[in-house]
């Protein structure tokens, strides 16, 4: 069960039909939904976390690269 809190957000009037024209582009049910899909969008990793290489093995030195 879904518990909703009554709240005011202050946003600006473009910010408003920003938020109304995502919310028709993901085909989200409410505000609430759309504003979650971009937070949870947001905290996403990005794919270059991952590395360039992902499927590199690991790294060894060979013995005439080390300085002795």
């Amino acid at each position: 069960m879904v518990i909703y809190v009554p709240t005011t957000i202050a946003v600006r009037e473009e910010t408003l039909d920003m938020l109304r024209s995502i919310k028709e582009e993901l085909k989200a049910e409410s505000l609430d939904e759309t504003i979650r899909g971009l937070i949870s969008k947001a905290k996403r990793p990005k794919k270059s976390y991952f590395g360039k290489f992902r499927g590199i093995g690991s790294f060894e030195r060979e013995e005439i690269d080390r300085f002795d």
